[in-house]
């Protein structure tokens, strides 16, 4: 046996005639891209938000098969409560309760949802029936990130700023100068003098390419 629920605000609605299929989709966000010497290949990234679909009967009489609780219900106040659900835009959990025939629950499912759009159709023959048909879309909580300006870079709050660790000496290159090396290795192009005034330079423009300088 199925029963499905939805439930907003702590109010529980029970569908009074569970959907013959559920399609879910879970939606794919790899990219592919061509490098060269070896192809195409695929970037995997995280799954996108998970889709579902189903078609849904709101029977305008009870019959044998209507689950209720607490009561056959009209169309309309399902219809209304549809109509809330979008008009909120906020989430519904979509609880889903499968029953084997021996009494055991297997596979039941609680999602987090958002009512995406949703059709409402009334077939000849069958007066007073409606048929719905859903499309709902997995919701994820967005997260508030508050970022300062710490100078030319932008940090979120919270984020300790991890200082650059000099290394103990550096083995100069050929085009390297006092002011590069300082720039590149201590993050402050100015305190080439102090470089200077470790390794006993007298002149900052005269170094060589092999020299190894303490930092």
């Amino acid at each position: 046996m199925y029963r499905l629920y939805l439930k907003q605000n702590g109010e529980q609605l029970l569908l009074p005639v569970t959907p013959a299929e559920i399609e879910t989709r879970t939606g794919n966000r790899n990219k592919t891209a061509y490098i060269l010497d070896f192809g195409e290949m695929n970037l995997a990234k995280k799954p996108g938000l998970t889709e579902i679909r189903f078609t849904a009967l709101l029977p305008g009489r009870a019959y044998s098969f209507v689950q209720t609780e607490g009561g056959f219900r009209e169309p309309e106040y399902f219809l209304n409560r549809f109509k809330e659900y979008k008009a909120s835009a906020k989430p519904v959990q979509m609880i889903l309760f499968r029953r084997l025939a021996d009494g055991k629950q297997k596979f039941c499912g609680n999602t987090e949802v958002l009512l995406e759009e949703y059709t409402v159709t009334e077939k000849g023959g069958e007066q007073g029936d409606f048929w719905v048909e859903f499309f709902w879309k997995e919701w994820r909580a967005a997260k508030s990130i508050r970022y300062s300006i710490q100078g030319n870079s932008m940090m979120a709050q919270g984020q300790a700023r991890q200082a650059k660790q000099p290394a103990a000496g550096y083995t100069v290159q050929r085009g390297d100068s006092l002011w590069s090396i300082a720039k590149k290795q201590l993050g402050d192009g100015t305190k080439y003098k102090e470089i200077a005034r470790k390794n006993g330079i007298a002149n900052p423009n005269r170094i060589y390419p092999g020299q190894v300088l303490k930092l």
